[in-house]
């Protein structure tokens, strides 16, 4: 629980900060180790996607400000935040949104996938830290109407490079791009989707242990899932559809290793009943399915699209949005049960 003991702090603090014009303000003029603040005129800020950018083997935090095109990283230290790092405008033009981060280019620490829906381009920007070691050039998504890109990055070809997945829901067409660091490699075959129709791609991971990402199908019209094992950019196995739980308003939000087995596992989320459930899986095959669990009290509660060690027990755990009431909840868990649900942290203040 220090993490979240920490954070509370860091938040605290926030709300007794006075705004400035621009830049990262701390409260006097020399700020307590390992506490920060969120910065000023943070109205609009949403934690993204958690990775480790530093390469200290902690996880850290990618922010983003949408509206006005914005990121920011801010780097961790176990329990205690170390430093928010700058704010970094985005790619120049409109649409383009921070999905993602991974490590594109070797270098063990974490980078920022862009894409921009509008229009169907992708870009990836190599971080040092919370530093911007260089922005990659802006890539042209496949061609045709359709395209969106799968809101995580992993690596396909074992080469400990990120690569990236575009899937076209109208077409239920998907394919795996492999990339060497912000440069393209080589763009897999287009790869037609689960029979019949609402299948969207929303997730990658390593579902069958071979070093290998693989892909989560999810049909939330019919309440399926599915894992697609794949071989590179090229499809190794299909697996079976699988019954997502009962009722409906369910669809699969991410894939993450759960109960430490070297294997992704699937997190269900019910918005409008305000449930969510962790599928411990082996390889495409259903291995347990998880209670239902009620999330944070209140409407509006999303997971983050990444899921992330926030304890390091080896064990994922959930990181809970709420964007209408601005706030952040991390809910420890030990499997798909769950061990601890974190305090509503608010997010960066408004005025």
């Amino acid at each position: 629980m220090g993490t979240i003991s920490v954070l509370c702090a860091m938040w605290a603090c926030a709300f007794g900060a006075e705004r400035e014009a621009s830049g990262p303000h701390f409260e006097g003029q020399s700020p307590s180790p390992g506490v920060a603040v969120p910065r000023s005129d943070g109205n609009g800020w949403k934690t993204i996607y958690p990775a480790d950018f530093n390469n200290d083997g902690m996880v850290d935090v990618l922010w983003q400000r949408t509206r006005h095109n914005l990121m920011a990283v801010w780097l961790m230290n176990g329990s205690q935040l170390l430093a928010p790092g700058p704010v970094i405008s985005g790619p120049i033009g409109d649409g383009w949104a921070a999905i993602s981060a991974g490590d594109f280019n070797q270098d063990h620490m974490a980078d920022v996938f862009w894409y921009n829906s509008p229009q169907n381009l992708v870009a990836i920007w190599l971080m040092n830290g919370s530093q911007l070691l260089a922005p990659g050039p802006v890539i042209p998504g496949p061609i045709g109407d359709g395209w969106v890109a799968v809101t995580s990055a992993a690596d396909f070809n074992s080469d400990g490079m990120n690569d990236v997945v575009l899937n076209n829901p109208r077409q239920n067409l998907m394919t795996v791009w492999l990339m060497n660091g912000s440069q393209l490699l080589a763009p897999g075959p287009v790869i037609p989707g689960p029979i019949g129709d609402g299948w969207t791609a929303s997730s990658t991971a390593d579902f069958n242990a071979d070093g290998m990402a693989d892909v989560l199908w999810n049909n939330a019209r019919r309440n399926l899932m599915a894992v697609w094992l794949m071989n590179g950019a090229q499809l190794l196995a299909p697996g079976p559809n699988i019954p997502g739980p009962n009722g409906d308003g369910w669809v699969t939000i991410t894939a993450f290793d759960f109960n430490v087995d070297g294997m992704a596992d699937v997190l269900w989320h019910n918005a409008g009943q305000n449930l969510m459930a962790v599928w411990l899986m082996d390889g495409s095959q259903l291995l347990a399915p998880g209670p239902n669990i009620p999330g944070p009290i209140g409407a509006g509660w999303v997971p983050a699209q990444g899921a992330a060690d926030f304890n390091f027990d080896g064990t994922a755990d959930v990181l809970w949005n709420n964007a209408a009431q601005n706030l952040m909840a991390v809910w420890l868990m030990d499997g798909s049960q769950l061990l601890a649900p974190g305090p509503n942290i608010p997010g960066p203040f408004e005025n």
